[in-house]
């Protein structure tokens, strides 16, 4: 009873949020509904396991390989919702294509991998299901105001998972725990999502887009309702570093840490608009490290004494040598998202007792698309960095935020894959790597020098 009174009354409360949420960012078209959809069905579990009962840990239930028609339908209907919204607003394919050209060769590359996959079929649909977040940064980018729109987007989110993720955890224990391992004896806090990493990812993103909503708000809460979505926001950021916490998602946690700390350093002008600053501290403590590490073993205090976690990140080092003795392509992989199918996902599934990517996105892209694959990837992400380190030089409000997710999405790879995987962290690295900006009418454009989106 004093779950469904708890469930009942943060209906309520999510309602108002949603309701001033709304008010306040009026300049946020309704469409911005359909990516929070999106965001929040591959942020959380499948649509059909909130109606299959809370009975969890089904992997190759049926056939991964096959996947699930119903969330095919959910996938496409989000998809196609997003396009005729695009093709309401005009978009120019052309300035997607001018404006993000290494991604746009990056994908190519992944659909001409279905020349040579061993299953051109599962490699089409996982590609056509991947490009729908291409499609959801596109209908925020082409919002009125894209930077209110993509913290109305992520904030919406974290307004309904977080504070759930709670409250299943705390009073529906069948739903928020999970039992995991061989014997299926470790507790596992789960909250909306399947996994303690996948609501690490979640509690993770929503404090960083919480957290720069409050920096941009600082002085601007005046009305009593203003300061009680003040207060909310603060409430909804203290939930997701208690999930990230209680969920045990180291790397999560490390991202939210040092993630936070730059969006705080960033904040303060004379930082911003000097990003040589920021990256001279950050090669002189990679320098520092590695000094240190070759004389005291940092890194080993570091992982075990501090992470609780011991020198193979939980195994991962043992089974990445093994994944690499199944990849039979080094040049150009196995195909996109397809290493992990067909009789090769079989036998590494009983081998490794169910896992089914390889915990490092770098090696995660080799094994899907071999040396061309992961280069296209360094070269994807450095020249974004590049067009994110003008944005903080110009002053352009989205640029700390976008900077601190392309640099957490570089360090999360390192013992976990989001790269080209359908989920938040996907999304948001896409938003900090893709550009859109719209032809400005000709009477408009003379004398502008403002080719980024309008401030939030």
């Amino acid at each position: 009873m004093t779950g469904l009174l708890a469930l009942f009354v943060f209906s309520l409360w999510l309602l108002w949020l949603y309701y001033r949420d709304a008010k306040e960012r009026a300049s946020v078209s309704f469409c911005a509904w359909i990516v929070v959809a999106w965001a929040v069905i591959y942020g959380s579990r499948p649509v059909t396991e909130w109606f299959s009962g809370a009975d969890q840990g089904r992997i190759l239930e049926s056939s991964i390989d096959e996947g699930n028609p119903i969330e095919a339908l959910v996938s496409l209907s989000l998809i196609v919702a997003g396009l005729i919204a695009l093709l309401r607003r005009h978009i120019h394919l052309s300035t997607v294509i001018r404006d993000n050209i290494w991604l746009v060769v990056f994908y190519l590359f992944w659909l001409l991998s279905v020349t040579w996959s061993d299953y051109p079929v599962i490699t089409l649909k996982r590609l056509f299901k991947d490009l729908g977040n291409v499609v959801m940064v596109l209908v925020v980018l082409t919002d009125k105001e894209p930077i209110v729109s993509i913290k109305a987007v992520i904030s919406r989110v974290a307004y309904l998972c977080i504070p759930l993720s709670v409250l299943l955890i705390r009073y529906f224990p069948d739903w928020g725990r999970v039992y995991s391992g061989y014997d299926r004896s470790e507790l596992m806090w789960v909250g909306v999502a399947t996994h303690k990493n996948t609501l690490g990812v979640l509690a993770f993103v929503g404090a960083l887009f919480v957290l720069w909503d409050l920096l941009t708000l600082r002085g601007k809460t005046r009305k009593t309702t203003d300061k009680s979505m003040f207060v909310s926001r603060v409430v909804v950021l203290l939930m997701c570093w208690y999930l990230l916490v209680i969920a045990n998602s180291m790397t999560s946690l490390v991202c939210a840490v040092l993630g936070s700390a730059l969006l705080i350093i960033l904040s303060l002008p004379t930082v911003t608009r000097r990003p040589g600053r920021v990256e001279a501290f950050g090669l002189g403590s990679v320098v520092l490290f590695v000094m240190l590490d070759s004389m005291l073993n940092i890194k080993k205090l570091f992982v075990e004494d501090l992470l609780g976690r011991d020198m193979t990140l939980t195994t991962r080092t043992d089974v990445w040598p093994v994944l690499l003795t199944y990849q039979k392509n080094p040049l150009v992989g196995e195909g996109f998202n397809t290493f992990w199918a067909g009789e090769r996902l079989v036998r590494l599934f009983k081998s490794f007792g169910g896992i089914m990517q390889a915990h490092n996105g770098y090696l995660e892209t080799y094994l899907n698309g071999g040396i061309v694959g992961v280069g296209l990837l360094v070269v994807l992400l450095f020249s974004a960095y590049r067009k994110i380190r003008k944005q903080l030089v110009l002053g352009a409000p989205e640029g700390s935020i976008r900077f601190v997710m392309l640099l957490s999405a570089v360090i999360y790879n390192n013992s976990e894959a989001s790269f080209n995987k359908v989920g938040v962290l996907w999304f948001v690295t896409l938003f900090a790597i893709m550009e859109y900006r719209a032809q400005l009418h000709p009477r408009t454009a003379i004398g502008s020098t403002n080719v980024f989106p309008s401030p939030g």
